[in-house]
């Protein structure tokens, strides 16, 4: 046989057996060689798939003649053994990244990973826990949409922001799912022959709409100890199965989740788990990068991890607590010292996940940034809704108990976009070659230390990240004296730069940091090289609340309006209706939510009027931003740091600046509830 496919893209090879078998899935195997001609060779097991069919799948590397064998455990089947031909690979389409410059890979001494040219990838993932068994490709429920595919909805949204990694790993066994309803069960006999009805209509097409866009799979076999109840042949022979299906795809291996849950105790799961990635690491002929996903642990707690012959890099967790107490430089300190493996903070404090302490608004964009100072790599996201997928509001369990909103009110929450401005901030002032300083006083001092986090290229580029709630700063040290410098913020929340100081020299090697712009967290950037133009705006003026008596102009009306969430007895109408005994509030308690204003066309805006339904005193954090092509949004002003404490007539008054169509107003989680909102008004004039 004779097939001819493009570099980086995939083909198969399937063959009949008119032999037939008892169990197909565990009584024999197929292994498949490809030889490129100038010698390389790729070794991948094939997979039953049904009924008398084999398949072996494949994605040549490189371009040109690849000959292949197949040979199969049964020597005396025909069909499946012995079994040779031939592949022709033309250049690449180059029609995604990683076609251009080939699928992400570690590199020796490389503290990041790589594309296969060997020019640096930066992560940026997103968490789809059980994606595989969850999310729907026939069907779409986001509001008025008609794009019948809810995972293309999700896999469109996140390739918009910059996304480039898709987490997700199966619910292998029947114990898994944390208390969900089963859509797919992956076994026709539990746990000794595999279905692969459900991987032919489902798991390969969403693989393969990942990897026709671009985006790279970070993928486990299973869940930490529930998987492992199958017993070790069932998940190796499972793991064999995925590596058989996907590995000619472009895949990371994260083993399983939280695989390290037992290592101080009994180490069942532990041992298992790692016995699937030792086998994994020796069928893999593409050798994808391989790690193993952790529960939270320093360096000492994992280091049994590291002296592995498996074990290329760290799938890390710092969990879902408060920052300063989870989220210690020290953490991060700890792998950067005794391992010179790349490690990616891939969990650690999703967006409104309900498990108490920091896990609101702000809390993803923090731990990403203090992250990514400290040495990782890149960053994986998660998101109320996403992460455990909840696809409707009707009611759950399990894993849903932590991710109380739908899918598609998680999809919009701010941190997914703000992360992105992270991903091109690093990708701007390049990210591979900042080498985090866990303040050395050779390059700083800080007010406030753990809260201030340096990164440097040398002397030539310095990147701080501040998420102290002070304006305190401190100093940088070791510049070059010669040397012409520059220095701006950059702002997490918006992805653009307020300019400081646009050429200066340091004489005495030392430059005093101003006071950020307010108690937000900021980004400082200082940097001799021209790193090319760059996207500004402007300072946000603080402003006072305009007295609840000043004289309004016209009242607009809205041509439409809506609500990141609905509450099937307080929809968003009830805010517009005029009636102060009717109000709307979100779908979900203690979680962020945003209103946006559609009037018509632009409008001279003169202020904003919300009326609160409460009756206790409360502190409401918002912003509010506005925009004439619903996409490119401007902060009018932001109380999402300090809010606003009301304690009677729960009314704020805010002047409005500028000529605008669109008004949007995200209101920060809390620790009560979302707000209730009796009326919200747009005035033309003060």
């Amino acid at each position: 046989m004779s097939i001819t496919v493009a570099q980086w893209r995939r083909t198969e090879i399937s063959l009949k057996s008119t032999k037939q078998y008892k169990n197909p899935f565990l009584d024999l195997q197929i292994d498949a060689v490809f030889t490129h001609k100038d010698g390389t060779k790729i070794s991948i097991p094939g997979f039953w798939n049904g009924e008398n069919e084999w398949k072996v799948r494949f994605c040549p590397e490189k371009p040109g003649e690849w000959a292949y064998l197949i040979t199969c455990t049964d020597t005396t089947n025909p069909d499946l053994h012995n079994i040779s031909g031939s592949i022709t690979a033309t250049p690449s389409k180059n029609a995604t990244p990683l076609e251009q410059k080939g699928f992400a890979k570690l590199e020796t001494g490389k503290r990041t990973f790589v594309y296969g040219d060997g020019s640096a990838f930066y992560w940026l993932g997103d968490t789809h826990w059980q994606m595989p068994d969850y999310e729907r490709i026939n069907e779409c429920n986001y509001p008025n949409c008609s794009c019948g595919n809810q995972f293309k909805h999700l896999v469109d949204d996140r390739i918009s922001k910059g996304f480039n990694v898709y987490q997700t790993y199966f619910d292998s066994a029947q114990t898994d799912g944390g208390g969900q309803a089963r859509r797919y069960n992956w076994w026709s006999r539990k746990y000794t022959i595999i279905d692969p009805k459900p991987f032919n209509e489902h798991v390969d097409k969403m693989f393969e709409y990942l990897a026709d866009n671009g985006v790279t799979i970070a993928m486990g076999f299973g869940v930490h100890s529930s998987s492992t109840l199958m017993g070790e042949e069932a998940l190796m022979a499972f793991s064999r199965y995925c590596v058989a299906r996907y590995a000619c795809y472009p895949v990371i291996w994260i083993t399983g989740q939280e695989i390290t849950c037992d290592l101080a105790t009994t180490q069942v799961s532990y041992s298992m788990w790692c016995n699937v990635s030792n086998m994994v690491s020796h069928i893999d002929g593409y050798k994808r990068p391989l790690g193993a996903h952790m529960y939270p642990h320093y360096y000492e707690a994992a280091a049994p991890l590291d002296k592995l012959p498996w074990h290329e890099w760290w799938t890390l967790q710092a969990g879902h607590g408060n920052i300063p107490s989870m989220q210690k430089q020290a953490l991060y300190k700890s792998f950067w010292d005794n391992s010179n493996k790349p490690f990616i903070e891939t969990e650690s404090q999703y967006e409104d996940i309900y498990c108490g302490r920091f896990n609101g608004y702000d809390a993803p964009r923090m731990s990403a940034w203090k992250a990514n100072q400290c040495g990782s790599c890149g960053f994986t996201y998660g998101v109320t809704g996403v992460w455990a997928m909840r696809y409707d509001e009707s009611e759950h369990s399990g894993w849903l108990g932590y991710s109380p909103e739908p899918w598609y009110i998680g999809m919009e929450k701010p941190g997914s976009a703000e992360v992105g401005y992270m991903k091109k901030f690093y990708e701007y002032v390049g990210f591979s070659q900042l080498v985090p300083r866990f303040n050395s006083t050779d390059y700083c001092l800080f007010e406030e230390p753990e809260t201030s986090i340096l990164s440097t290229f040398e002397n030539k580029t310095y990147v701080v990240y501040f998420y102290n709630p002070s304006k305190e700063t401190g100093a940088l040290l070791g510049l070059d004296k010669t040397a012409a410098y520059s220095s701006r913020w950059f702002n997490p929340r918006s992805g653009k730069f307020i300019d400081i100081n646009k050429a200066f020299t340091a004489k005495d090697g030392k430059y005093a940091i101003p006071q950020k712009p307010n108690g937000h967290d900021w980004t400082l950037l200082v940097t001799s090289i021209a790193l090319g133009a760059y996207e500004t705006e402007e300072m946000l003026i603080p402003q006072t609340l305009l007295d609840k008596n000043a004289t309004l102009g016209n009242k607009l009306t809205p041509k439409a309006f809506s609500a990141s969430s609905r509450h099937p007895e307080h929809p968003i109408a009830l805010a517009f209706d005029g009636e102060k005994n009717t109000y709307w509030k979100g779908f979900a308690d203690k979680t962020s939510q945003s209103i946006k204003i559609d009037l018509g066309k632009a409008e001279e805006l003169g202020a904003i009027s919300i009326l609160f339904e409460q009756s206790e005193e409360r502190t409401y954090q918002y912003r509010m931003e506005a925009s004439n092509d619903d996409k490119n949004y401007k902060f009018l002003l932001d109380r999402t740091f300090d809010g606003i404490t009301l304690s009677e007539e729960y009314k704020i008054l805010e002047k409005l600046n500028g000529k605008y169509r669109y008004v949007r107003v995200f209101f920060n989680s809390s620790d009560k509830s979302s707000p209730c909102i009796n009326d919200i008004s747009i005035f033309q004039s003060i």
